[in-house]
């Protein structure tokens, strides 16, 4: 098993740093388009991050063949077998750029799941909204011009209030 070349290697998480940090960015803006309730921004976003993470799973990808072709397995483990085959002062910025990559994806797989949540809540709101327009059960109750209640049945629809 030879030791692969180090600029190819760090070439590899060189590519992937690059990429994270696009996929960083496009969900910091949909994050802002979110809290801005920018629906072309949201789209636009939404494009972008599909393409981004395409472009980030081509070089794991990429990564794990490199791993593969050289004789170590195809996983963090083959990974860091990989380093260990380098000189000690090599092993040290690349271990270093491993756990920057590493820290990076755990990033933004936070803040997706933090948009995500944004996007749940605003479909949960517009829904309830929706309910109260259509005057379905289970929502606050509505009140008449007098500040009673009314019941469902005492209801109506937007169409013909």
């Amino acid at each position: 098993m030879s030791v692969p070349a180090l600029s190819e290697l760090n070439t590899l998480f060189s590519n992937e740093q690059s990429t994270l940090k696009q996929l960083q960015a496009i969900l910091e803006a949909e994050s802002s388009a979110l809290l801005d309730r920018d629906m072309l921004a949201i789209e636009g976003t939404a494009q972008r991050k599909v393409v981004a993470l395409n472009a980030y799973q081509k070089q794991v990808n990429a990564r794990l063949s490199f791993l593969l072709e050289h004789e170590f397995e195809g996983s963090e483990s083959g990974l860091l077998a990989l380093i260990s085959s380098y000189p000690s002062d090599t092993q040290i910025e690349l271990s270093a750029q491993w756990q920057t990559l590493k820290q990076g994806f755990e990033d933004v797989i936070i803040q997706n799941e933090r948009n995500g949540i944004v996007i749940y809540h605003s479909q949960l709101r517009n829904r309830n909204l929706l309910n109260i327009l259509h005057g379905s059960k289970n929502e606050p109750n509505l009140y008449n011009g007098s500040g009673a209640a009314k019941g469902q049945r005492q209801r109506q629809s937007l169409g013909e209030a």
